[in-house]
């Protein structure tokens, strides 16, 4: 009862709504969903994007302090240097010109920009060396970065130079001659080698791949800020260091953090945020509009199908009103296979149903009172015509014509069975066969013995029951029409037998017959309904068998076979009715 209120509005009415519910509502969520998958997949996206590039760059950050190292080994290895050192024939300046260009060859300072400094430091007192990229480690004694005590041991450090505050990466290796007969090591000297931090860890130039721009961040173990290429932004790592999270998003940047062991250097990238929300941005102005398009469509859909919808059920309305004033004219259908069209055949088949049922109905009230008209007409004075034939009777026994007296006999049976009230439309079998046999005692006694007749019955004739005055008219046709016609003496055949719920009558003769023209014909003209006013039908096959249709079924009647010169067969098909059981006129038929 709480939907009354719904269905009190019109059918497209409710359909239009329902298709919003269903429709928008989806399409809302789905959107909401969609957007929120599409915003992570580009977050996630950027983040693989940022954890590509830091590896990237930490990757070439190892790879060329890893050059520079292998650099130092093969310097420190240089056989040429190792001798220059112990050499004590030569002067120590020559000596350091000697180291120097080794050394300078090997690292290649004139092309090398992250190169700040290498020097050769030896530890040999008596044999001295200077030149431009050698010196004596007490000379080093003096300089900033060897009064730090890590500063003499083989490693990377990271220092601020004091000269223009320029922080640098160094690399110290240890120079030493091993002795081959007793594989002893001597110091020879140290090897250190210093970077520019600010072109080593620089970030990568991407403004021509269009990619987002990171900043670099460089601070010791002890969160020392040695170099960074955004000073604006270095209250980031304080931010970065109170977070346990080190892929935070913190003031607009997301940050990764590498540590480089060889160096004891950490490494903080910066990636400006700015382009996830241009992207998330560029999401939203190209999913709305879809979303926007698909909502229009299912609005428009949703209009169009619920307007022919609509418009097929008031068509189907409308049929009934036209129904409903006693029009059961079947005008055309409606078109497709659903619920709707199959309703709208079943309809029409109603109505087909209805109309043939009125016409049939119309009919049978017509036979019936022509049947009245024909029995008021017979029944002048059934006391006079049985009186008559009684004295007939009388007046011929008395002169011995005893045929004359049987005759009398049959035909007052005969009208006592045409005239009798207490039959009804349903007689038994036995009853009417007794009416035929009547009948053809009297047409035998006219035609002389022309004709032979036979009953092959196998059923029990008191017990079931059959229309009245359906085999006589056919028994007066196979006699007049195909026994009396032929010079020989014919053969009359009658059948009663039970099939398949049915009682199955069969009148069969052995005279001249029909070609197949006139069987065709006569079949035909049988089963037509109209013409009903043409004078003699009442009484002839066509008569019967239509008698049979509205009184049965359509599925019962009578079927003709003949074979010219060799005789015909009509087939009478009848419901199997028990005495006793419903036999008045409506309820055979209404049994179909």
């Amino acid at each position: 009862m709480k939907w009354k209120g719904i269905y009190s509005h019109r059918i497209f009415t409710q359909l239009v709504v329902f298709t919003l519910l269903i429709s928008l509502i989806p399409t809302l969520s789905i959107t909401s969903f969609l957007f929120y998958k599409l915003e992570n997949m580009v977050k996630t996206e950027l983040s693989n994007s940022y954890l590509q590039m830091t590896s990237q760059y930490i990757k070439n950050i190892d790879e060329k302090l890893t050059q520079y190292q292998y650099s130092l080994d093969v310097i420190a290895d240089n056989t040429v240097i190792l001798e220059a050192l112990v050499d004590q024939t030569e002067s120590p300046y020559i000596k350091g010109e000697q180291i120097s260009s080794e050394v300078t060859k090997s690292l290649l300072l004139d092309r090398q920009k992250e190169i700040r400094n290498c020097m050769l430091y030896s530890d040999i007192d008596e044999y001295p060396v200077y030149g431009k990229r050698a010196s004596m480690v007490k000379e080093a004694g003096h300089e900033e970065w060897f009064l730090q005590e890590r500063a003499i041991k083989e490693g990377g450090f990271s220092y601020i130079s004091s000269a223009g505050n320029v922080p640098v990466l160094s690399f110290v290796k240890n120079i030493e001659d091993v002795n081959i007969h007793n594989y002893e090591k001597k110091q020879l000297g140290i090897l250190k080698l210093d970077l520019y931090m600010n072109l080593i860890f620089r970030p990568a130039d991407t403004a021509n791949e269009g990619d987002s721009s990171y900043e670099v961040i460089v601070f010791s173990d002890d969160n020392k800020i040695l170099y960074s290429s955004a000073p604006g932004k270095n209250f980031l790592l304080n931010a970065w260091l109170g977070s346990q999270d080190t892929s935070e998003l913190i003031d607009g940047f997301t940050i990764k953090q590498e540590h480089l062991k060889g160096c004891s250097l950490n490494v903080l990238l910066l990636f400006d945020s700015h382009q996830l929300k241009a992207k998330q941005q560029a999401v939203r102005q190209m999913v709305l509009p879809i979303m926007l398009c698909v909502t229009l469509l299912i609005l428009f859909w949703s209009w169009l199908y619920s307007r022919n919808f609509s418009a097929r059920v008031g068509c189907l309305v409308q049929k009934f009103h036209t129904a409903e004033t006693g029009d059961l004219n079947i005008y055309g259908p409606i078109a497709g296979n659903d619920e709707i069209a199959e309703l709208d055949r079943q309809f029409s088949h109603m109505l087909g149903k209805l109309d043939s049922l009125i016409q049939k109905n119309y009919i049978r009230e017509l036979e019936n009172k022509k049947a009245q008209l024909k029995n008021l007409q017979l029944q002048i004075n059934p006391h006079f015509l049985y009186n008559t034939l009684e004295t007939i009777s009388s007046m011929a026994a008395v002169k011995q014509v005893f045929d004359i007296c049987d005759i009398c006999q049959k035909l007052g049976e005969i009208f006592r069975y045409n005239l009798g009230k207490n039959y009804g439309e349903f007689v038994t079998v036995a009853q009417e066969l007794g009416h035929v046999q009547n009948y053809i005692f009297i047409i035998k006694k006219r035609y002389g013995n022309r004709f032979e007749v036979f009953y092959n019955i196998s059923i029990d004739t008191d017990n079931a029951m059959t229309l009245r005055f359906i085999l006589q008219p056919i028994v007066e046709n196979a006699i007049l029409h195909g026994l009396v016609k032929q010079t020989t003496t014919g053969t009359l055949e009658l059948s009663v037998w039970e099939e398949e719920d049915s009682l199955m009558i069969r009148v069969e003769d052995d005279g001249v017959g029909m070609d197949i023209q006139k069987v065709e014909e006569l079949n035909r003209s049988i089963h037509v309904a109209d013409n009903l006013t043409k004078t003699g039908l009442n009484i002839g096959i066509r008569n019967v068998n239509q008698r049979i249709k509205l009184a049965c079924g359509d599925q019962y009647g009578i079927t003709i076979k003949s074979t010219l010169h060799y005789g015909s067969q009509f087939d009478i098909r009848l419901p199997l009715i028990r005495k006793g059981e419903q036999t008045d006129e409506n309820k055979p038929a209404d049994s179909r």
